[in-house]
């Protein structure tokens, strides 16, 4: 199962970088992707990239790409690898830290941390790619998402994006958005 593969590649990347962090130094590891939703769901999804929000100037994330992202030993051995991805990139909301919910274990430095599900379906809004439909869908299937809470996720990861005219991204993603709204409140049978 995907979800127990990827807790022990995090038990191994906590084991490596308990040798390298400081006394009572720890690492927030946010995810996004779907390693988050096969974390929050149990389900046997594929990936192979964990996608963590990138935090620059972290010594401690600098050495767990090093140790574990793509192409490295650690990588290779687990059958996953590290990805940091911008905040930016696909639209993080504002405040997603906060709401942001503990993957139990017995981490030593690291601490992942999977995103609230309104905050996980409004990174999949901008690119929308085949992938990112089904884990809308299966967002949608769960019963959590609200219409009014995916709409309050965008608008906050769009808070301070241009307008819709100087960035095509933003028009995209509440296109999108309609999109999965209308499949929530059940005016569309597919994504």
């Amino acid at each position: 199962m995907q979800s127990d593969e990827i807790l022990d590649f995090f038990k191994a990347l906590d084991e490596e970088l308990a040798h390298h962090a400081k006394e009572g130094e720890t690492l927030e590891l946010y995810l996004i992707g779907r390693s988050a939703l096969i974390l929050s769901y149990g389900l046997d999804l594929m990936t192979k990239d964990v996608d963590i929000i990138y935090v620059h100037g972290s010594k401690l994330q600098d050495k767990a790409e090093e140790l574990f992202g793509k192409g490295t030993e650690g990588a290779e051995k687990w059958g996953f690898y590290l990805e940091r991805v911008s905040s930016g990139l696909p639209p993080i909301p504002i405040g997603y830290q906060s709401r942001s919910i503990d993957v139990p274990g017995p981490w030593k430095v690291i601490r992942p941390k999977r995103p609230e599900v309104h905050d996980l379906a409004a990174t999949k809004l901008k690119r929308f790619h085949a992938k990112d439909r089904v884990d809308l869908r299966i967002l949608c299937d769960t019963g959590e998402l609200s219409a009014d809470g995916l709409r309050q996720a965008l608008d906050s990861a769009f808070a301070f994006a241009a307008d819709e005219e100087e960035d095509p991204g933003r028009k995209k993603a509440y296109k999108n958005l309609t999109t999965v709204i209308d499949y929530l409140e059940g005016r569309r049978r597919e994504l």
